[in-house]
């Protein structure tokens, strides 16, 4: 485009930022249930890309109110112009999408012959919005049966409604009426007395699991599937649980801050959603108390203890709070050969409360996956990318309780870099061009074995001053520098030299052959060249006749 015509189209959206400034002038495009909105906040910055999801049946409004000057505006999908707008329409109304019309389009307005802007839209429709699975709500059900251990309930929303498991592989009953986007699942805790439990909620969104903090107090040295501190949000379910074993024993008790927690007093009991509830238990001699919240509010954080008839004890903190935490260490930079691109995983390491909403990773092509995360954990401690890599820059995207982080790592997949060597025939040198990591060392070497093949390293010895370390320039990370080099081809005394580069994830050479012209050429002129040509024709015509 000439330079006035950039001049003209950089005032227009100058005025069309301006125009909507104006205040009064405009009336905002409001979202309903059959419509969503694309303003000019949206797509007046030509620089970004817009990723948008609307319900399937649903149409865009795309307003256009505000621009100046009576632009002409086209909704534009591949080749094809879906809506054309003129004469100052204020606005472009598509037809309700199918999940068909997900894809890419592009937004383009013109003014008097001038581009305004021209912006990418990415739509993605769905039959409805999808969702991860809540944390399980974990609680005790069935706790008025006689001489029958409770029942573990595992309580969680999604969409796709979530199907929820149980840790060992065992089988739960599962109950998927009511909501259209709830899941609860039931299984008897007598499956459990002697182990730990996790349920987790899995659907196409990801995976959430909840457990049971579970204390044997055969010792009173916290195992290392022991957690010592636990962290909730408000309105969480906590559910505790200590066991001994031994047919002679009683249930052990539980007190919290040096308080006792009185079992008869705090009995579980149907129907009811007590507070704090205590249920006692036993199953093949196994003596077991349970602790069980609801809902939990600030006044549950403490020190909850559990102490056997034999003395053993131990200690949980509990804290409840409903502060938001985000924090990710990922590597700044990442070097990998070519070979190791198709099998090598990203990975960072997260820390957050109270769950993490969203984690994607950007490709330096802009394509967004999903992270790949631990399954049958309470926290995702690690989250990775394990798709092949490119060489650019890689974007970690975290939320959690609202709050955002985004981690940038520099990916540099390394191949055997090509060497392009050329004879400069105007002053006798040798030059080379390449790329590679830096820093990165190189050499020239030339082979003077007359005899030899030059197959072995003995064969080559080192050009004088003509090795060099390439250093990163300003301390920026450096994938694919360029490199030059020359050497005169005085130096090269041989019939073959060779060039090596050495970088931090290899070592390469190439070896090329010296074709030097007939030594009966060098220094003669063109003239005596071309004389002594006619006559030795003319002497080979004598012979022949």
């Amino acid at each position: 485009m000439p330079r006035h015509q950039n001049m003209i189209a950089a005032v227009l959206l100058l005025c069309a930022v301006g125009a909507l400034s104006d205040d009064g002038k405009t009336q905002p495009c409001v979202a309903n249930h059959e419509a969503e909105c694309l303003t000019p906040a949206d797509y007046l910055n030509p620089s970004v890309t817009i990723n948008k999801e609307l319900a399937l049946g649903k149409k865009l409004i795309i307003s256009l109110e505000g621009l100046s000057g009576s632009p002409v505006c086209h909704w534009i999908r591949g080749e094809d112009r879906v809506m054309t707008a003129r004469n100052g329409s204020q606005s472009m109304v598509t037809s309700p999408f199918s999940e068909t019309d997900s894809g890419g389009y592009t937004l383009t307005c013109d003014s008097k012959n001038a581009t305004m802007f021209s912006t990418t839209v990415i739509l993605r429709v769905m039959k409805r919005p999808t969702k991860r699975p809540t944390k399980p709500q974990l609680m005790l059900d069935g706790v008025d049966v006689s001489d029958t251990s409770p029942l573990f309930k595992c309580v969680s929303e999604g969409f796709p409604k979530p199907t929820i498991q149980w840790s060992g592989n065992k089988d739960g009953e599962q109950n998927f009426k009511g909501s259209d986007r709830k899941t609860e699942s039931k299984i008897s805790s007598a499956q459990y007395y002697n182990t730990g439990m996790m349920c987790c909620a899995t659907n196409t969104e990801g995976q959430e699991c909840s457990q049971l903090y579970d204390y044997d107090l055969q010792s009173s040295v916290m195992n290392k599937d022991e957690a010592s501190t636990v962290t909730l949000s408000k309105g969480q379910s906590l559910l505790l649980r200590c066991r001994v074993k031994g047919y002679s024993l009683t249930s052990p008790v539980w007190e919290k801050g040096g308080r006792l927690l009185d079992a008869r007093t705090l009995a579980c009991k149907p129907e009811e959603e007590e507070e704090m509830c205590i249920k006692n238990d036993s199953h093949y001699g196994v003596q077991m108390a349970y602790l069980f919240i609801r809902s939990v509010r600030e006044e549950h954080s403490g020190t909850y203890t559990c102490t056997s008839t034999n003395k053993n004890s131990k200690s949980v903190d509990v804290h409840v709070s409903d502060e938001v935490s985000l924090s990710a260490q990922l590597d700044e930079t990442k070097i990998i050969s070519a070979q190791e691109a198709s099998s090598t995983c990203l990975q960072a390491t997260v820390s957050y409360h109270p769950v993490l909403q969203h984690c994607s990773w950007e490709t330096p092509d802009k394509k967004r996956t999903k992270c790949v995360r631990d399954t049958w954990v309470t926290q995702h401690r690690t989250v990775k990318l394990c798709d092949p890599l490119i060489s650019g820059d890689y974007k970690l995207h975290l939320e959690a309780g609202g709050q955002k982080e985004t981690k940038t790592i520099s990916v540099c997949v390394v191949d055997e870099p090509k060497f392009n060597f050329l004879f400069n025939k105007d002053d006798g040198t040798i030059n080379l061009e390449t790329a590679s990591l830096v820093p990165a060392n190189y050499t020239w070497m030339v082979c003077l074995e007359l005899n030899d093949s030059c197959e072995t390293d003995s064969s080559w010895d080192e050009v004088p001053n003509a090795s060099k370390t390439v250093s990163e320039t300003d301390s920026n990370f450096s994938c694919n520098k360029p490199i030059k080099s020359s050497v005169s081809e005085d130096v090269v005394k041989g019939d073959q030299f060779r060039f090596c580069l050495t970088n931090s994830v290899g070592s390469w050479c190439k070896t090329h052959f010296m074709i030097i012209p007939p030594q009966s050429s060098i220094g003669k002129p063109p003239e005596y060249n071309s004389f002594l040509l006619k006559v030795c024709s003319l002497l080979l015509l004598l012979a022949w006749l």
